[in-house]
C-alpha cells in the first residue's frame, strides 16, 4: 500500500499495558524518540499519535475507537518481555479489525526474539535493536513506493499477510551494504516529542522508582550502550558506549523544565561509564534545580567520592544499585565482575550524603549455592542500603544466561512464562527443589522487619506518599495468592506467554529470498 503524496502518513505510536499486581507507568521514552524521527524526516508529512496504555490500565480493545478514528497506516508497539501477550493481542485485533495497516514491533522483546515473534505472524515488521532511524526509513520506503528493507539494520519484514517473513542480518554481517539507520551520533537524534505527554497525569502513577519529590517528572537517556557482558542482559543498546554531550543534555533538561517538569529520572545502562563525562552533565544540569533520581544506571564500585559530590550537588536524592551477587565465583559466571567491597563504599558515601540508596539483588542462578545465595542476603542486610529488592533469577531467551539454564535444566525452563518476575515458583526451585518464596520472604523480613534503623531512614528520605505505597506493596508481597489472571491466549499467540519455545517460524533470510527469486525467473515456460 503507497500513501498518496497528498496524505500524510498516519503512525499510531503504542505502549500497551499487560495485567499485573503492580501498577508502574513511566513516559515511554523509545516511543517518543521514535515520534521525533518520525516529525524530522517527514515534516509536515506524517501526523503521529501516542497510546500509552499502561497510565490508565487501558487493554488492547480499549485502543478500537482511535484505531476507528484515525485509521493509522501504521501501528508501532513498544514491548518489554512481560508485555509480549497483549502486544500481540492488540497485533492480531488490527490484522483482523483493519487489514493493510502494518503493525511493527519493536522494545527490549523484540531483541533476539524474532523468530519467536514470527512464528505468531500477527507482526508485519520486527525491529531488534534501536530503531529511531530505522523505523522512519522503513516507513518512508514503504509507503513512498520504494520498498527496498534488506539494508535496514535489525528489521524482519515481510511484504504482505501470509507471506514469509525476510532477516537482513545474515547480508549486513557480511558486510555488502551499509546498514541504513545505524545510531553512531546520539547527539544528533532529535529531542524525544515531550509534546505528546500529559505529564499531570503520569505523576499520578507509580513510576520506576516508586518516588516523585517534585510535582512532574520525565525520564531521560544521557547515553546509550554498556561495554560489560553481564550474561542475563539483553545489551538492546549494545556494547559501544555512546553518549550525549553535556550541552545536548542540558538543552533537553532545560526543555523539560519549561514545560514544568521539576524532577528527572536517568535511565542510561551506566551514567558513569565515563566519571570525567558523568561530572560536567551534572555540571550542566545543576543550575536547573532538578530533584534527580537513578532507576538504573549507576555501577557503584567504580564511583569515586567527588563523583558522589557531583551527583549530589546536580540534586540525586535516591539512587539503585544492581548488585546481583556478592560471590565472586557467580560474578566471573555472570560476567558482571562487580567488586561489591567497592560498591559497598560508594553506598556509603551516598548514603552519608542523605541518598536514599535501593540495592537489586538476584537470587537463584544456575549452579548457585544455597550458601552463596545466604551471603548476598547477609551483604544486603549489613548494608547502608535504604531498600532492598530480592528477584528471582529469570533466564531471559536470547541471553548467554537462558543457555546455561537450558543446559542445567531444560525441564525447568519449559514450566517458565515471560511474565513471571515475581513467580511463586521460580526456575531455581524446579531445577533444584529449594523454595525460592521462602527464602526471599526471610531475606525480607531480615533486611526490614528485623532493621528498624532502615524504617527511620525511610521516614527521614521517602515522601510519605510513596512510604506509604511501599509499604502495602510489602504486604502484597508475603498475602498475595497468584499472579493476576487474564483471558485465555489465541492459539497463534501462546509462543509469546513461553519462556521456552521450540525454534520454528517461517523466517528466511533476504539472501534466501533473493535466490529463491532468481530462481524462479530462471525457469523458462513451456510456450
Amino acid at each position: 500500500m503507497n500513501v498518496s503524496i497528498e496524505e500524510p502518513l498516519r503512525v499510531l505510536l503504542v505502549k500497551p499495558y499487560q495485567p499485573t499486581y503492580m501498577r508502574i507507568a513511566c513516559p515511554p521514552l523509545g516511543l517518543l524518540y521514535l515520534a521525533s524521527t518520525l516529525r524530522q524526516m517527514f515534516g509536515r508529512d506524517v501526523e503521529v499519535r501516542l497510546i500509552d496504555q499502561t497510565v490508565d490500565q487501558a487493554r488492547y480493545f480499549d485502543a478500537r475507537p482511535v484505531l476507528k478514528e484515525f485509521r493509522p497506516h501504521v501501528v508501532g508497539l513498544s514491548a518489554l518481555n512481560w508485555e509480549a501477550e497483549e502486544s500481540g493481542r492488540f497485533a492480531l485485533m488490527t490484522q483482523t479489525e483493519f487489514p493493510g495497516t502494518i503493525v511493527a514491533i519493536g522494545g527490549p522483546f523484540a531483541h533476539r526474539n524474532t523468530r519467536k515473534i514470527s512464528a505468531t505472524g500477527v507482526f508485519d515488521w520486527i525491529f531488534d535493536g534501536e530503531a529511531d532511524w530505522s523505523f522512519p526509513i522503513a516507513c518512508q520506503r514503504w509507503f513512498r513506493g520504494d520498498k527496498t528493507m534488506d539494508d535496514i539494520v535489525g528489521l524482519t519484514w515481510r511484504s504482505a499477510a501470509g507471506e514469509p517473513f525476510t532477516n537482513n542480518s545474515d547480508l549486513l554481517s557480511l558486510g555488502h551494504k551499509k546498514a541504513a539507520g545505524v545510531v553512531d551520533n546520539v547527539d544528533a537524534i532529535p529531542l524525544p516529542a515531550w509534546d505528546l505527554i500529559d505529564f499531570d497525569r503520569y505523576a499520578k502513577v507509580r513510576n520506576f522508582m516508586s518516588l516523585l519529590k517534585g510535582k512532574r517528572y520525565a525520564t531521560i537517556f544521557t547515553s546509550r550502550g554498556c561495554p560489560y557482558l553481564c550474561t542475563y542482559c539483553h545489551d538492546i543498546f549494545g556494547k559501544t558506549f555512546r553518549f550525549r554531550s553535556p550541552e545536548n543534555v542540558a538543552a533537553e533538561v532545560k526543555m523539560l523544565k519549561d514545560l514544568g517538569v521539576d524532577e528527572l529520572q536517568i535511565v542510561d545502562d551506566i551514567f558513569n561509564m565515563n566519571p570525567p563525562r558523568m561530572k560536567a552533565v551534572c555540571r550542566a544540569i545543576e543550575p536547573y534545580q532538578m530533584h534527580i533520581t537513578f532507576p538504573n544506571g549507576l555501577r557503584f564500585d567504580i564511583l569515586d567520592e567527588e563523583g558522589c559530590e557531583a551527583l549530589t550537588r546536580a540534586g540525586t536524592y535516591a539512587a539503585c544499585v544492581a548488585i546481583e551477587t556478592v560471590t565472586p565465583r557467580l560474578q566471573e559466571l555472570i560476567k558482571k565482575h562487580l567488586r561489591a567491597d567497592r560498591a559497598h563504599q560508594g553506598i556509603r558515601w551516598m548514603s552519608e550524603r542523605g541518598v536514599l540508596v535501593r540495592g537489586f539483588f538476584m537470587l537463584g542462578f544456575p549452579t548457585e549455592t544455597v550458601g552463596e545465595i545466604q551471603a548476598t542476603i547477609d551483604y544486603a542486610v549489613k548494608s547502608e542500603l535504604s531498600q532492598a529488592y530480592f528477584f528471582n533469577v529469570v533466564p531471559q531467551p536470547g541471553t548467554p544466561l537462558y543457555d546455561l539454564a537450558l543446559g542445567e535444566n531444560a525441564a525447568a525452563l519449559e514450566s517458565q512464562t515471560l511474565m513471571e518476575y515475581n513467580t511463586k515458583t521460580a526456575w531455581y526451585t524446579l531445577a533444584y527443589g529449594v523454595d525460592m518464596e521462602k527464602v526471599r520472604k526471610r531475606a525480607y523480613i531480615r533486611f526490614f522487619l528485623l532493621s528498624p534503623r532502615r524504617w527511620v531512614r525511610l521516614l527521614r528520605l521517602m515522601p510519605w506518599k510513596n512510604l506509604v505505597m511501599e509499604f502495602r506493596d510489602f504486604l502484597l508481597f508475603f498475602f498475595r495468592r497468584k499472579r493476576v489472571e487474564d483471558e485465555a491466549l489465541p492459539e497463534d499467540l501462546v509462543p509469546l506467554a513461553r519462556l521456552y519455545a521450540a525454534d520454528e517460524s517461517a523466517l528466511t533470510s533476504a539472501k534466501a529470498q533473493r535466490e529463491k527469486q532468481r530462481a524462479q525467473r530462471a525457469v523458462v515456460p513451456v510456450s
